[in-house]
């Protein structure tokens, strides 16, 4: 889609009656797509439309998940879609949807990581050109930070529960009646393991 001053832009349509969950994934356009135009529809006011890619909400009238992109369809929608599921996605899934057209299923409860995944894929398409190039690289790169996150997170916790557990036993062995040296020992050995405590707890921020 072209906007007023000639420079390409993507334009997203919306169907949905949820106004929360319209919201949050307004949010999340802010974040990963925002140049991207955003419009929303009921299911009833859903034609044929220009959009490039179609967010469709399964909640809509209680429709099954086919049943929400065969009606979009219906009305003369041909772009990609993305089906906001009620509950996970099942593996077949995307089989059943890519039938009726280039689709991605997002469910609810994935919607913060799954959403940017799926609006790369859809947006990957030869016939939206070259303009979704910075597009595709903003969100190859939120993926690459959602990914990086989990990576930290499990990190943290793999390190932190048994440095904690070495330094609370060097600080139990620091009590003991050691030689000098021993005492000296245990106290580098309690100083390290706050340093990598602190290092690790400060991954997620960078701080490490």
């Amino acid at each position: 889609m072209t906007s007023a001053t000639g420079a390409a832009r993507v334009s997203v349509m919306m169907v949905t009656e949820d106004a929360p969950l319209e919201q949050l994934v307004r949010e999340l356009h802010a974040t990963v797509l925002p140049s991207a135009s955003i419009t929303t529809r009921t299911l009833s006011l859903a034609p044929a439309s220009d959009a490039d890619i179609a967010i469709v909400d399964q909640g809509v009238r209680g429709l099954s998940a086919v049943t929400a992109v065969q009606e979009v369809r219906a009305r003369g929608y041909a772009g990609g879609v993305i089906l906001l599921a009620t509950a996970e996605c099942d593996p077949s899934m995307d089989q059943r949807l890519l039938a009726l057209g280039p689709a991605r299923c997002v469910a609810r409860a994935e919607l913060a990581t799954a959403l940017p995944r799926a609006l790369a894929e859809l947006s990957a398409r030869p016939d939206l050109g070259d303009e979704l190039g910075p597009i595709q690289k903003e969100l190859r790169r939120t993926q690459q930070l959602v990914a990086m996150g989990e990576t930290t997170a499990r990190i943290q916790h793999t390190l932190n529960n048994p440095l904690t557990a070495l330094l609370a036993e060097a600080q139990l062995l620091e009590m003991e009646d050691l030689a000098d040296e021993h005492r000296a020992a245990v106290k580098r050995m309690i100083e390290l393991c706050r340093r990598l405590v602190v290092m690790v707890r400060g991954l997620d921020s960078g701080t490490g």
